[in-house]
């Protein structure tokens, strides 16, 4: 599997986990706009933190095994958020434009 393959099956991953979340979360996800736009932008910018350890870990001589490790450990979890937290918001989007409507 190459680099490109492997970035797609995360993201595929990424975005199963994140829906599996948003239907267990369900009723008690945060219910203000304000809180919703505020953890899309916390989610980015942990996304951005755990690409940051990803470099620190690739520059410190990880083997490959060691890199796949840290992209599972640091990345995944981080993508997984920001996706969560972007359904979040594309129904907080939804909701808006629901209530314009009417």
């Amino acid at each position: 599997m190459g680099g490109r393959e492997f970035s797609l099956a995360l993201a595929a991953g990424a975005l199963l986990l994140a829906s599996w979340v948003d239907a267990r979360v369900g009723d008690s996800r945060p219910e203000s706009p304000v809180k919703r736009i505020g953890l899309c932008f916390a989610g980015v910018l942990i996304l951005q933190a755990s690409v940051g350890g990803l470099y620190v870990v690739k520059a410190a001589g990880a083997p490959p095994a060691g890199l796949l490790a840290a992209t599972m450990v640091l990345f995944l979890p981080a993508l997984t958020f920001a996706m969560v937290t972007g359904l979040w918001l594309l129904r907080l989007l939804a909701d808006i434009a629901r209530l314009a409507r009417h």
